[in-house]
């Protein structure tokens, strides 16, 4: 019930409201039309007055018309509706994706998630015209034709609303197993494609064919298993559909006596049976709708967060508000206690490691390759959790904290962060929405980049290539540093800043960097190779794997 009330959350109810009852009146007309014509032929076989047959002509245009009407108008508004919820669907998605991505467990549960993003996104988007609306309409035009069988039929008249439940139920129940084991093959499926994107390299060079039979046999896998839920859903719509024909059939049976004994006419069993049977073959529609609903309901246990969906999007531009971290009247900034990590099934990368950040006082982070700065690093930015031990951020714990306020407290932009292929300014943009024409030039300035820019045949404007390839190593690194200047965060988290310069032009960005630190108040963190730098900075901490 939990999941469902998010889902309907994503669309506020006068949008839904408008969309329900044009459905219910779509199906209401069809059914009526059905119900006209079978009353214009039995009648007509009676050889009523001409004007009553003109009504009956009548009755069946309008209800065509009406139908078709209210048919494009169910269209438009649900898809409106529909849309109107991805725009919150996709938001939401981003921000949980943002805050899980990249998974310390690596390729196999990164393949899960994928899976689960994919194919969620989808049953979200789909929930509102696919699973919302038809046992909505359905369901209110059986409870309508229920009522006139009961008075006929006394409690036989329920059969009609008890099927309708029952074929509401069979579907959530059914194929729980089937759905379970498509995610598995398809997490699998998936891990195993970004595990070979990783090593496409490294594939073309060795024998690429074991690796290529594992994804096909992989990809087989899926397909079976999409086959075989195909399969089984075929033949409960058709045990379906045989309940259906026996219970008209048993209608039938039970209001014939009641034309014998005068209680209704052979017109209206002609009319009633009709409509029974328009009503039944809208029926159809319930277990692709209940399929659809599970598959929603589903996705979003998986994919959207417990607490209040996010409200509407914030004007363009404009900064996120975020709980202020008092790290401006202390002159402790971050604090870590007996931190411990490992990745899954390694061994740990450090352990029982504490440290405090203080304003003012630069840190070194050094340590031989594979030594755990870059993990460090990911940890301080609240990427991964610790395995054991706590951060806090100006006294706060990094579990109190809402994601923003990290990102609000460090800027960062580690070793192999992607770098967009437009033009340096894109990539300001999209890393730095906020930051004005000065802050760019600013940022450019203290890392050493503006003869670079010049040099650029478009300047500031000039394409870099996929992921920035047109830029040197050192280049990539100042431009890189550069992002992570143009903000106001107090602490600057620098990873290899100056990896791939020589030695004139490292020293050059060292006391750039230190001078914007002493002009600005913010207070650097580093990540080095280069001890000879080492004398400059306050603390430093050595890592050893």
């Amino acid at each position: 019930m939990t999941c469902l009330l998010r889902l309907l959350s994503l669309v506020p109810p006068c949008t839904l409201a408008p969309v329900l009852l044009v459905s219910l009146l779509s199906l209401a007309l069809g059914i009526g039309l059905l119900g006209a014509s079978a009353w214009l032929i039995a009648s007509a076989a009676l050889e009523p007055p001409l004007y009553t047959l003109a009504i009956g002509i009548t009755c069946v245009r309008a209800c065509g018309l009406g139908r078709a009407v209210f048919r494009y108008l169910e269209r438009f508004l649900s898809h409106r509706a529909a849309f109107s919820g991805l725009t919150r669907i996709r938001l939401t998605l981003f921000d949980r994706a943002a805050a899980l991505l990249p998974l310390a467990a690596g390729p196999a549960r990164q393949g899960a998630f994928l899976y689960d993003l994919l194919t969620g996104a989808d049953a979200l988007r789909d929930f509102f015209v696919r699973a919302l609306l038809p046992p909505v309409a359905v369901g209110s035009a059986t409870g309508l034709l229920a009522a006139p069988l009961a008075r006929l039929l006394g409690t036989s008249g329920l059969l009609l609303p008890l099927l309708f439940a029952l074929r509401l139920c069979l579907p959530l129940v059914a194929e729980k197993n089937g759905e379970q084991q498509r995610r598995a093959h398809g997490s699998a499926y998936r891990s195993l494609l970004l595990d070979m994107t990783e090593g496409r390299a490294e594939l073309a060079a060795a024998d690429s064919r074991p690796a290529c039979a594992r994804l096909t046999s992989s990809a087989r896998a899926l397909l079976a298993s999409d086959c075989r839920a195909a399969c089984r859903a075929a033949d409960a719509d058709a045990r379906a559909a045989i309940m259906d024909a026996v219970l008209l059939l048993l209608l039938l049976a039970l209001l014939a006596p009641h034309v014998s004994a005068g209680d209704i006419s052979g017109v209206t069993l002609a009319v009633l049976l009709l409509v029974l049977q328009a009503l039944l073959s809208a029926w159809s529609t319930l277990p692709d709708a209940m399929r659809q609903l599970r598959q929603s309901l589903a996705a979003a246990r998986r994919l959207l967060p417990d607490a209040a969906e996010p409200t509407a999007e914030q004007p363009t531009g404009s900064r996120p508000a975020v709980p202020a971290v008092q790290t401006a009247r202390s002159a402790v900034l971050l604090r870590a206690a007996h931190l411990s990590f490992s990745y899954p099934g390694r061994a740990p990368v450090f352990s029982d490691l504490s440290f405090t950040l203080r304003r003012g006082e630069h840190t070194a982070i050094v340590g031989a390759s594979g030594a755990g700065k870059t993990t460090l690093a990911l940890l301080l930015l609240g990427v991964w959790p610790p395995a054991h031990g706590t951060i806090a951020l100006g006294g706060t714990p990094y579990p109190a904290l809402p994601p923003a306020a990290i990102t609000r407290a460090i800027a960062a932009l580690p070793q192999g962060s992607v770098l967009f292929c437009h033009s340096i300014r894109e990539n300001f943009r999209r890393y730095r929405p906020h930051a004005s024409a000065t802050d760019i030039r600013a940022a450019l300035r203290t890392a050493c980049l503006e003869d670079v820019v010049r040099a650029l045949p478009g300047g500031i404007d000039a394409p870099l290539g996929p992921d920035a390839c047109h830029l040197s190593g050192g280049q990539r690194c100042r431009l890189l540093t550069a992002l992570a200047l143009a903000g106001d965060e107090p602490v600057l988290l620098l990873d290899e800043p100056t990896a791939g310069l020589d030695a004139a032009t490292a020293a050059r960005l060292l006391d750039a960097l230190f001078a914007h630190a002493k002009a600005t108040g913010r207070t650097l963190l580093v990540i080095t190779h280069a001890r000879a730098i080492l004398p400059r900075f306050a603390q430093v901490l050595s890592l050893s794997p």
